[in-house]
């Protein structure tokens, strides 16, 4: 079960990580994608944001006292939901249709954006995984 802790811990990832993406979004768009394609440039921000939001991650969870992987899972499905719910809002502040932006998911650069999503919002997971490691 998701407690209160942990939805308030994914809700703050999920924002503070959005207005990473917006940054890296804005750079890859504007910048790199005119010069390589719009593939090349999401596989380039992808790991480039999943290691820019694994310390925010941690520190959620720290931040939070998140605990067991129950409640890590929860933290990471609210800021999933929290980083589509920013991403549609900004679609649609642009003027972009919700129906468009869910066709470009489809396409190669929105199915490697998707993943690199989902992987965002199993980063608190993994750290729970890694803290019960035996240490050698």
């Amino acid at each position: 079960m998701t407690g209160p802790a942990a939805i308030r811990a994914g809700t703050t990832y999920g924002v503070i990580g959005f207005g990473f993406g917006f940054v890296f979004g804005v750079v890859r768009t504007l910048l790199v994608a005119p010069a390589i394609g719009a593939f090349a440039a999401v596989a380039i921000e992808t790991p480039l944001m999943l290691a820019t939001c694994a310390p925010l991650a941690r520190w959620c969870l720290r931040r939070w006292a998140v605990s067991g992987p129950g409640e890590a899972l929860g933290m990471g499905l609210a800021a999933f939901a929290v980083l589509m719910v920013c991403e549609v809002l900004l679609g649609l502040a642009l003027g972009q249709a919700p129906s468009a932006m869910f066709a470009a998911l489809g396409r190669p650069a929105g199915l490697l954006g998707l993943a690199g999503q989902i992987c965002f919002a199993l980063l608190p997971l993994g750290w729970t995984a890694a803290q019960r490691l035996p240490r050698q």
